[in-house]
């Protein structure tokens, strides 16, 4: 019996994705776990695995394709099975179609058509070449050839200002308007000559294209403060004692890399098992309860933003937290997150710190109903039993979606945070 590959949903935004290269062949022999292809989401490339052991029938999605989530790219059965009829590769070029995909901001978008060949700037040969997505874009529109690039990227990677670099500009779509000689008479002047004029004044300019994850983040932020009703609630969290902790921890081999972010994910995970109506969300025009506690890591990458997630933070040591919050924010920021870690999460965290950040507030990720904004540690004057001392302190602003979430739950949620970053051996249990 043949078994059907189909595009999976390698991150909570993903609605289609694009074969970037097939890692195998037809016929070739398959294990499960094994890599089949590479592909291209509004996030970033992602490694297709194969689930059943057998035989690649036929490659249904060619490299170079867009599929969307949920259709047949590939099957995989035993040597010799007969599947659909239609040819992998097309002898001749195939009608373009189109199909229509609604995101969850109700607006439609098409999927190019399976028959459109991968470009040639992106692929020389055989041999992969390793680029962000904002860079394979960019060479595509600019017809570079990456393979003649030197990356300066993790592994040789191939990053949008290595295209920079080499003064490889994408030509302008504007043409200035040059002034009027000053002898000239001056018309009166009409709204499309005071743009020119205006235009003139700031001169061309360069246009970059969106890439398909700043383009993802825009939407899905607008789709946010559209439909979810925000409101923040801050608290000052006292961090002395858990800047002592960490000292201390930190000299520990076990407890490698520590930072104040994994122990600011930590407290998250206890405040929300203390308060769990945080970790809920709206699903389907119903208030959604998840089992889990996933907390998920806002982090910054060159072409925008990723989410690894942390599966089941509550439960998690504090070791184990360090362990895979490290794992899948390198795994992220080198641009090869695997195929679970962007999906799942039920609550995000944003720190700032790292900037010299005093305060912000986060957009809520859609799909979840809250968001923790940590801002930086600074040394300031405290009161401790009627006395003035020098203290350290942190804020942290949760914003919530007020259709599921009151200021009650958001106050009880940030009162058991900041007491278990107050008092740090709560961080130590499970």
């Amino acid at each position: 019996m043949a078994f059907e590959v189909k595009m999976p949903q390698l991150s909570d935004t993903m609605y289609s994705g694009k074969i970037v290269v097939w890692h195998k062949k037809e016929g070739d022999v398959v294990n499960r776990g094994d890599a089949l292809a590479e592909v291209e989401t509004d996030k970033a490339n992602l490694q297709i695995e194969a689930f059943y052991p057998g035989t690649i029938l036929k490659i249904i999605a060619i490299a170079g394709s867009t599929t969307n989530v949920g259709e047949i790219i590939a099957y995989i059965g035993q040597a010799g099975e007969v599947v659909g009829a239609s040819p992998s590769i097309p002898s001749k070029p195939a009608p373009a179609t189109t199909t229509a995909l609604v995101t969850p901001a109700a607006q439609p978008r098409n999927t190019i058509s399976t028959a459109e060949a991968a470009p040639a700037a992106v692929i020389a040969g055989s041999e992969r070449v390793k680029a962000s997505p904002l860079a394979r874009k960019l060479a595509e529109q600019r017809n570079i050839n990456l393979s003649a690039i030197q990356g300066s990227g993790p592994a040789g990677r191939i990053l949008k200002k290595d295209l920079d670099e080499t003064n490889l500009k994408a030509p302008s779509t504007r043409t200035a308007v040059a002034p009027a000689s000053p002898a000239a008479s001056t018309p009166l002047a009409t709204p499309a000559t005071a743009a020119a004029t205006h235009e003139a004044t700031l001169g061309t300019g360069a246009f970059t294209p969106f890439s398909k994850m700043r383009d993802a983040i825009g939407r899905r932020m607008v789709e946010s403060v559209t439909t979810c009703p925000h409101f923040y609630v801050t608290t000052s969290v006292n961090m002395k004692e858990t800047m002592r902790l960490r000292e201390f921890l930190k000299e520990n081999a076990e407890y490698k890399g520590i930072s104040i972010n994994h122990l600011v994910i930590k407290a998250a995970a206890v405040a929300l098992k203390n308060e769990r109506r945080v970790n809920r969300a709206v699903r389907d025009g119903q208030i959604y309860d998840p089992a889990q506690i996933n907390v998920g890591i806002v982090t910054a990458i060159e072409d925008g933003l990723l989410i690894p997630v942390i599966k089941d933070a509550d439960v998690l040591s504090l070791r184990d937290v360090i362990f895979e919050a490290r794992a899948a924010v390198e795994r992220a920021r080198a641009g090869r997150p695997n195929a679970t870690d962007l999906t799942g999460g039920t609550f995000s965290i944003s720190n700032m710190g790292m900037f010299d950040v005093e305060n912000f507030t986060a957009i809520i990720n859609p799909g979840q109903g809250a968001i923790l904004a940590i801002s930086s540690v600074k040394e300031e004057a405290i009161v401790e039993n009627g006395q003035v001392v020098a203290g350290l302190r942190m804020k942290a602003t949760v914003s919530v979606d007020h259709r599921i979430i009151d200021g009650v739950m958001a106050g009880t949620f940030l009162k058991h945070f900041k007491q278990a970053l107050e008092m740090p051996a709560l961080l130590m249990g499970t």
